[in-house]
């Protein structure tokens, strides 16, 4: 019964997951086939059930532990009421350990977005240029063709939100199909020329002041710090100044 409280207790902070309860009975079907259950003397279903508690316990953390802990204690002390001494314990334990347990939950999914977001980056390092005077023109195809994938793919560190924040749009996605909307022509649009400055670890493009076969094709830019996203990686734009 120990065990199979341990058990219940634990599963709902393992996502109920199924896993460990069929591992479980894969123990207890060995042990049953290799004919155990008779030198165990009945011990072959508590230890299935360890096998099972074994295996939530992989699947979450200590502070889960002392969670599922807690509520034990608590429930054993509703039990017993009207002696309350026990689940006031458990009441207090559950308030500590529920903290912790939160706290931890918070933490994780920190450490998870920080993990996705470099991964991100790590993608879009890949999908860079391959020169550096190729990211102006690849950005404004991207705005000609009316593809925010592509013009956003391109933003790296603190240059998409800045020119989220430039454009006054919700996200980057509709900052450029704002810009694609000013384009006249898209096909001289995605030909501009802009001055280029070389500057210590990467390059200045001055698309505040794009010229295009066609005068006025559409919308200007912004200033755009071009950089190369580590040793052999593609370029990309690291920075970001309106105009």
């Amino acid at each position: 019964m120990a065990v199979l409280a341990a058990a219940l207790l634990l599963w709902p902070f393992a996502g109920l997951s199924w896993i460990p309860w069929l591992i479980g009975l894969a123990a207890l079907i060995v042990l049953r086939v290799l004919r155990l259950d008779g030198p165990l003397r009945g011990w072959d279903l508590p230890l299935a059930g360890l096998a099972v508690v074994i295996g939530l316990m992989m699947s979450t953390g200590p502070w889960a532990w002392a969670l599922a802990a807690s509520i034990g204690v608590l429930l054993a002390g509703l039990a017993q009421l009207p002696w309350w001494r026990l689940a006031a314990v458990g009441a207090v334990l559950c308030l500590i350990s529920g903290v912790g347990y939160g706290l931890s939950a918070y933490q994780a999914r920190i450490d998870a977005e920080q993990v996705a977001a470099q991964a991100g980056n790590q993608i879009r390092t890949e999908l860079g240029t391959s020169r550096f005077d190729t990211v102006l023109p690849a950005l404004a195809r991207a705005v000609a063709d009316n593809n925010p994938a592509r013009f956003c793919n391109l933003l790296v560190s603190d240059a998409e939100p800045r020119f989220v924040a430039a454009s006054g749009s919700a996200d980057c996605s509709s900052a450029v199909v704002r810009l694609a909307s000013q384009v006249r022509s898209p096909r001289e649009y995605s030909q501009p020329k802009a001055a280029i400055t070389e500057q210590t670890g990467g390059w200045i493009v001055d698309a505040c002041a794009m010229t295009w076969p066609a005068p006025e094709a559409g919308p200007q830019l912004g200033r755009f710090r071009v950089e190369q996203a580590g040793l052999g990686g593609g370029f990309v734009v690291t920075d970001y100044q309106p105009c």
